[in-house]
């Protein structure tokens, strides 16, 4: 019953509405036909905009109109008749122009809420790649934790732990021996000696892998210029290095950003790419400083969307993620072929948003 009665409320406001306009629009046509002046068309083109904001629809305006017409259509030859209903045609147009541009505004608007739409929904596939792409790096990285942990463990055992093994069995036999032959004692004290060094190397190198302390004590550059020193050593690779002494401005999270991701790309360099050149640059660009690691090996398809390709590219995914951190901008250019460069720029006054490491 309320609803019934709130309806017949409803229709008698609107029947209310369209008889006030109707006498409104009688009157303002009648005076258009008469003068036909141009300024009076102003007075349908208000009357139409009087209709839409009464919620009235394109019928109820004709029907207006239709009922004015009649009351003004004279009775008279048939050439004045011509003439009253091409100028009533006129009148009656310009009562629908607010229509007309009503109804363009509903169309930009739904064609922009269609753009924004098709905007949204690819951002939306791009956030869902992107959150797919992080949680398969955070498993790649508590199993690269873990791999990292049983290689230490089994270097540690295997090397320092025989090393160690065999200097306390020399000692042993030196302690246990009453008269020790010269050239005996001058031969195990070399073997223990030379042992002794190559256990300080290793374990000098476990420490440069874990935390650099050149890199704290004195400095990116110099702690770059020792791993890449190490590296060709190691490796036989070429490698050239530049460095910046305006490197040595940013700060120590900044720092050892820089130096992870030279490490992470240099490894994958001895490991995948078959190089016999890599060429690495620090530079100061305005308020940035950029490192740039080029080598000339295989190359290799950048493109991540690739479902087969995105395991081997989580590497990639995990330096970006440390250049995030520290609001920098990282890019990887390469080609089957055509070598790889790895450039990552850092600016010096940004706020890394969680402490690297």
């Amino acid at each position: 019953m309320r609803w019934s009665s709130s309806c017949v409320i409803m229709g008698r406001a609107m029947n209310s509405r369209v008889a006030s306009l109707s006498q409104q629009y009688t009157s303002a046509l009648q005076d258009y036909l008469d003068s036909q002046q141009e300024i009076l068309l102003q007075q349908a083109y208000e009357l139409g905009r009087i209709a839409i904001a009464g919620q009235l629809g394109l019928l109820d305006i004709a029907q207006i109109h239709q009922r004015a017409l009649l009351e003004c259509l004279p009775a008279c030859s048939m050439e004045e008749k011509q003439r009253v209903l091409q100028a009533s045609e006129t009148f009656f147009l310009e009562a629908l122009s607010p229509f007309e541009a009503t109804h363009r505004g509903f169309r930009d608007a739904n064609l922009r809420l269609q753009q924004l739409n098709e905007t949204l929904e690819c951002r939306g596939a791009e956030l869902t790649a992107i959150n797919y792409d992080l949680h398969e790096l955070s498993n790649r990285i508590l199993h690269v934790q873990e791999d990292e942990r049983k290689r230490l463990s089994r270097e540690l055992h295997d090397q320092v732990g025989q090393a160690l093994t065999v200097l306390k069995w020399n000692l042993g036999l030196l302690l246990r021996s009453e008269e020790v032959d010269a050239t005996l004692l001058k031969q195990k004290l070399a073997d223990s000696q030379t042992l002794l060094e190559e256990t300080m190397d290793l374990v000098h190198r476990f420490a440069i892998e874990l935390r650099p302390a050149m890199l704290d004590e004195l400095g990116l550059v110099p702690a770059l210029r020792s791993y890449l020193k190490a590296l060709a050593q190691r490796t036989l690779l070429q490698v050239r290095f530049h460095g910046s002494a305006a490197a040595e401005q940013l700060r120590s999270e900044q720092k050892i950003v820089l130096f992870r991701v030279a490490q992470e790309s240099l490894t994958n360099v001895v490991k995948h790419a078959q190089a016999s050149q890599v060429k690495v640059a620090l530079h100061t660009l305005k308020h940035v400083v950029q490192m740039q690691i080029r080598d000339n090996g295989q190359g290799f398809s950048v493109d991540t969307k690739v479902p087969g390709r995105r395991r081997k590219h989580l590497g990639l995914l995990g330096m970006q993620e440390r250049v995030r951190l520290v609001n920098g901008q990282f890019a990887v250019t390469s080609a089957p072929g055509q070598g790889t460069t790895v450039c990552v720029e850092i600016p010096f006054r940004s706020r890394p948003e969680v402490q690297a490491r």
